[in-house]
């Protein structure tokens, strides 16, 4: 068998050894061989191409929990980005609503609560630059909505009828709503504000994504669909679209996010019949039920083990009770559904730990292992870490965040937690050295772009990349570099149940791999975010190439 072209170079395979090799052959989009060039000469003749690679070569890459279709925020709507002053966001509100006078709602993404002062984003502050249409714009966190004034008149929020604690919607002391919803509950109030997305419009959407993906070498990719709309099923629909038109290049694997506070039960229909719809695609299938046991520190709604450092007596709400999330995990299960979990808080990863231990040893046996997720993990101490590795649950981080970030840290989570809780939050190394398996993730659109090389960087140094003026947050967490190429390939395909076929550059797996323009293994730690994706290769073709 001759291969339709070899590639050379350094190649780093991401195997169980983490071996080196320097040259593999392709054919029909698979990998005839890996090794040294005389392993693969007996599939070469005088007229097979041989390219050559320079930099490092790489297993294509995995993005193991990112809302793609949530890119349409940022395609058809306002994309504020991280500013460090309200009145930068309020610019552009302003210069959006101007240059878009058919939009009959205002709406956008990307703000973060810790630049607003301790009335958090006001509805008062976005009357300023548009008081006629309803405006509503999405935190970077995805867990709170700010809203203008019009919002707040149509979805009555002003009326107080024995609301309980927990709705989500602030308040001053008088009673009146601030214009700051958190969570499902609040901001699902808005749904039947907004006109509602089409299939086509997030078929639009994932493609904008995508893009970005292939530039940032991610070839496999985790999508918990999520948001208050609730429309997962017309989501899943453009993923459909996409994938029949031979346009989805990814290979993407889907959550359905269920919700105790909508009706669970249509919930669970409408995930199987989604599930069912998609079946028959080529790279996108839904495999995965999703879980919210918590919210965020930003808004007080993690859920603690501990108080508040500024809030002494409040340790947050969980959003799902022990009881509602057993049930739900074994439910899933027993759909043969994965289940990915969103925690932040250590009480929370408490609840969940307990759902996946409880509904794994009523089962006993599940098709390929068991392989339940929990993402975010901001608070996690060594007693969960065991019970995580007793019980195969992987942890899905997010580097991007690992930083020493004066609008995070100084303003939120120092205060908000105190300094041991601060000083000691997202664990990396502690979870691999459990021996529980790691993947990625930059829970796009929180982090914009999801830059590989930037989460390899923070992993290896806990720093922000190119910012040398802060300490490293929790410096006893760095890793090496191969345990962080690791995770990003090799353990993400295995978060996704795609190790037989991706996820390392080994014998019969897919020809996904991508070349990177240095050489990261040489390369000065603190240089590491340098380096940059110079092409992407899905089964043999080249997808992305750096102008």
């Amino acid at each position: 068998m001759t291969a339709d072209f070899v590639i050379t170079g350094k190649i780093y395979t991401a195997d169980a050894e983490g071996c080196v090799a320097h040259a593999m052959a392709v054919k029909d989009g698979k990998l005839l061989a890996v090794g040294e060039l005389p392993d693969v000469r007996e599939f070469m003749d005088d007229s097979t191409p041989v390219l050559e690679k320079s930099g490092l070569i790489v297993p294509g890459m995995t993005e193991g929990h990112a809302h793609i279709s949530c890119s349409g925020e940022m395609v058809f709507g306002v994309a504020l980005g991280h500013e460090t002053d309200p009145a930068a966001y309020l610019e552009k509100i302003a210069e959006y609503a101007h240059t878009h006078p058919e939009d009959k709602v205002i709406f956008g993404s990307g703000y973060d609560n810790g630049v607003f002062g301790e009335d958090g984003p006001t509805a008062k502050l976005l009357d300023s630059v548009c008081a006629d249409r309803p405006v509503i714009m999405v935190a970077s966190d995805h867990h709170s909505r700010w809203v203008n004034s019009m919002v707040l008149e149509l979805i009555n929020a002003h009326e107080v009828h024995d609301e309980p604690a927990e709705s989500g919607i602030v308040r001053y002391p008088d009673g009146r709503a601030t214009g700051w919803l958190k969570e499902s509950a609040a901001m699902g109030l808005v749904r039947n504000v907004l006109e509602p997305m089409t299939a086509e419009k997030y078929s639009v959407a994932i493609k904008y994504y995508q893009d970005i993906a292939l530039a940032n070498g991610i070839t496999i990719c985790f999508e918990p669909i999520f948001d208050s709309s609730h429309d997962y099923d017309v989501r899943a629909e453009g993923y459909k679209l996409l994938d029949e038109r031979n346009e989805l290049f990814l290979t993407c694997r889907l959550g359905y996010t269920l919700d105790p506070v909508e009706d669970i039960e249509e919930d669970f229909r409408t995930m199987l019949r989604t599930r069912d719809n998609l079946r028959d695609c080529k790279n996108v299938r839904l495999t995965t039920a999703k879980f919210f046991v918590d919210g965020v520190i930003e808004c007080h709604t993690a859920f603690l083990r501990e108080d508040y450092s500024d809030a002494p007596g409040d340790r947050g709400e969980a959003i799902t009770s022990q009881t509602v999330m057993d049930d739900f995990v074994l439910r899933a299960m027993q759909e043969g559904l994965d289940v990915h979990t969103h925690v932040i808080g250590d009480a929370a990863s408490d609840i969940a730990i307990n759902a996946y231990e409880r509904a794994q040893n009523a089962i006993n046996e599940f098709p390929g292992g068991f392989r339940n997720a929990l993402t975010h993990v901001q608070l996690l101490w060594d007693d969960q870490m065991k019970r995580m590795a007793e019980n195969n649950i992987v942890a899905v981080v997010n580097p991007y965040w690992h930083i020493l970030n004066p609008v995070y840290y100084d303003e939120i989570e120092l205060p908000y937690l105190g300094e041991y809780r601060a000083a000691n939050e997202y664990p990396v190394k502690s979870l691999l050295s459990h021996g529980i398996s790691l993947s990625q993730a930059s829970d796009f659109p929180v982090t914009v772009p999801p830059r590989t090389m930037d989460s390899l960087h923070t992993m290896v140094n806990r720093t922000e990349p190119g910012n040398s003026a802060y300490p490293p947050l929790n410096k006893k967490e760095r890793i090496g570099v191969r345990e962080a190429l690791d995770i990003l390939t090799r353990g993400g395909a295995y978060q996704l149940r795609l190790e037989d076929r991706k996820g390392s550059l080994e014998k019969g797996k897919d020809a996904d791999f991508v070349v990177l323009t240095e050489d990261v293994f040489e390369m000065p730690a603190e240089e590491l975010y340098r380096c940059e994706v110079a092409e992407t290769w899905i089964s043999g073709r080249q997808m992305y190439k750096m102008i």
